[in-house]
């Protein structure tokens, strides 16, 4: 299936009753992480322009990056590709990826973007649909038609070894929503023995998972160079060949 139309599928699902009850659930694990570290530079990463995850963190300057421009989207948006990030390389204290793993033709591509522009000592908090879940058990089912269900989910293992080629130090991995994702709620309540026989498991078996990790690259210092580049409240872009159509003001 088109990434396109997938990304739309997953935008439309976030508007559904089930899609906005796993909204709040990554809005809480995304909190969390962010109460744990800290930084001046935020960059998020999303499919959503719509959807700011960071109003907690404790960054002084936070920008959205979306891969294209649509109507409500957050004001401090930049328009890029997940696959070739338009920012200085070692400029960023906190990066989250908000499942553009799952929906991207080249992943690795991205995770490596995300370590190239993470500065010595920087955080990602990267969150994905797990696929040793019951949201990856019905996505069986569903035969990969739709999205969110349509997307490559990844197991927490093959990221970490992702991880460790990237230089990244795997620091935390948690996992929440134990729910059958059946799109009415009476079915999800129905099913609520089987999720807590699924939270038992080993493991992290919750339908969303979310792993931090950290950018160690010894004796490296980031350069900041001073020609072909834009501040954004501190936060260095520069011009690529990603398809830019335009950039918002940063709000700090």
């Amino acid at each position: 299936m088109d990434i396109r139309n997938q990304i739309s599928q997953l935008k439309h699902w976030y508007d559904t009753a089930l899609g906005q009850q796993m909204l709040e659930q990554e809005r809480q694990m995304i909190d969390l992480a962010l109460a744990e570290v800290q930084g001046n530079r935020l960059l998020q990463v999303s499919l959503d322009g719509r959807r700011w995850f960071c109003e907690h963190a404790r960054a002084k300057h936070g920008v959205l990056l979306a891969p294209q421009v649509e109507l409500g989207m957050e004001s401090n948006t930049l328009i890029a590709t997940p696959e070739e990030l338009p920012v200085q390389s070692a400029v960023i204290d906190i990066l989250v990826l908000h499942h553009a793993l799952e929906f991207s033709d080249d992943p690795h591509q991205v995770l490596r973007e995300a370590a190239r522009v993470l500065r010595p000592g920087g955080t990602l908090i990267l969150l994905t649909f797990n696929p040793n879940s019951l949201m990856g058990l019905h996505s069986l089912f569903k035969g990969r038609e739709v999205a969110p269900f349509s997307s490559q989910m990844l197991a927490s293992g093959r990221l970490h070894d992702w991880f460790r080629l990237l230089q990244l130090t795997s620091l935390k991995t948690r996992s929440k929503g134990y729910d059958y994702p059946f799109e009415r709620a009476k079915w999800r309540r129905r099913m609520r023995w089987l999720g807590s026989l699924v939270r038992l498991l080993p493991g992290h078996s919750g339908n969303l998972l979310l792993m931090t990790a950290r950018k160690d690259v010894a004796g490296m210092t980031p350069l900041r160079p001073e020609w072909n580049r834009r501040l954004l409240g501190g936060l260095q872009v520069i011009e690529s060949n990603a398809r830019t159509s335009g950039i918002r003001r940063n709000q700090t």
